[in-house]
C-alpha cells in the first residue's frame, strides 16, 4: 500500500515569514501537536514545528528560529513500510508528504497507518512497550511535570498514587491548553487572530488572550493531579496489538498505559511504538 492511499489532504500548515504567535494560534484551533511549515505563498515545505519546539523556545518570536528546518518527508508513491520506519526511528507523529520539489501534497501520520493495521494481529503488546517509561507522582506540580517532559522528550506521562497505582495520564497538550502567553509590559484587547474574536482552548473555561511584545509560556501552580486524564484506556501485557490500534484510533490517543491486575504500572505503548510491528 502506497502513502497516498491512507495520507491526510486536511493540512494544518504555518508559514514563515511567521511568529511564535501565528504558530500558537494554529495549533491551538485545530487542536494539533504540530504542522508543517510552508514558505509563505508557496507549498514548499521548508520545516515543521510542534508544541515541544514552542515549550523549549518560548522565548523566541519568530517561527523559522523555533522550528525544525529540512524536515523527514515521504513522495506518495513509497510503501507505507518506509513511512512506518522513519516515524518509528525518529520518534516523530507526522511526515510531511511531498513531491519532487518539495511541495507539500499530505500528511501521513501515526494513526493514518494503525487505521489499516490489520486486527488479526495477535502479537502482544508486550513486545512492543516503549523503553522510556516515566512515571510521576499525583502531586507533583505542573511546571515541574513539564520540565520532566522536556528532559525526557517524552509527551505523555503516566501518573502514580499513594497506593502506587496507575491513577491517571498527563499530556504535553493537556498542559499547552492551561498554558498562556504572558506580556511583560501590558495587556491588549486584541484576539488572538487580531480580529477581536475570542477563541477558547478545548476543555479550558475561561477565554484566552494574546498578549504581544515579550512572550513566554505559562503554567499555573497546580498539581498533575488536577490537569490529569482519569478516564484512561488501559490494556495488559497480553493485549494483542490489533487490539490496541484500534483502541487507539477509536478514542483518539496516542499513548496507552499497561497494568497489571492490581493497576500496577508495567509499562506504556505509543503508537509510535505499534509502527515497529509494520517493519
Amino acid at each position: 500500500m502506497n502513502v497516498e492511499e491512507i495520507m491526510s489532504k486536511e493540512i494544518i500548515v504555518g508559514y514563515v515569514p511567521g511568529t511564535i504567535r501565528d504558530a500558537l494560534r494554529i495549533l491551538a484551533q485545530h487542536n494539533v501537536s504540530g504542522m508543517p511549515v510552508l514558505k509563505k505563498d508557496t507549498k514548499q515545505v521548508v520545516g515543521v514545528v510542534t508544541r515541544s519546539d514552542i515549550f523549549r523556545k518560548a522565548d523566541e518570536e519568530q517561527l523559522a528560529l523555533i522550528m525544525t528546518q529540512d524536515p523527514l518527508t515521504v513522495f506518495k508513491d513509497q510503501d507505507i513500510k518506509e513511512a512506518a520506519k522513519l516515524l518509528c526511528e525518529n520518534r516523530i507523529h507526522g511526515l510531511p508528504v511531498v513531491d519532487h520539489k518539495k511541495n507539500i501534497m499530505g500528511i501521513i501520520s501515526p494513526t493514518d497507518i494503525l487505521k489499516v493495521l490489520s486486527t488479526k494481529k495477535k502479537d502482544p503488546v508486550e513486545n512492543y512497550l516503549t523503553n522510556n517509561l516515566v512515571p510521576i507522582y499525583q502531586e507533583t506540580p505542573i511546571t515541574i511535570v513539564m520540565e520532566i517532559i522536556n528532559v525526557t522528550n517524552e509527551n505523555v506521562l503516566p501518573v502514580l498514587n499513594d497506593e502506587r497505582e496507575l491513577a491517571g495520564i498527563i499530556s504535553e497538550g493537556d498542559l499547552f491548553k492551561l498554558s498562556h502567553i504572558r506580556e511583560s509590559i501590558s495587556r491588549t484587547d486584541m484576539g488572538m487572530g487580531g480580529d477581536e474574536d475570542e477563541w477558547t482552548w478545548e476543555g479550558i473555561r475561561d477565554t484566552m488572550r494574546l498578549y504581544y511584545a515579550t512572550t513566554q509560556v505559562d503554567l499555573p501552580p497546580v498539581a498533575a493531579k488536577e490537569v490529569m486524564v482519569t478516564n484512561v484506556v488501559k490494556a495488559f501485557k497480553t493485549t494483542p496489538i490489533g487490539e490496541i490500534a484500534q483502541k487507539m484510533v477509536k478514542n483518539k490517543i496516542s499513548h496507552i498505559p499497561v497494568v497489571d491486575s492490581d493497576n500496577r504500572l508495567v509499562g506504556m505503548v505509543s503508537d509510535i511504538d505499534l509502527m515497529a510491528c509494520m517493519l
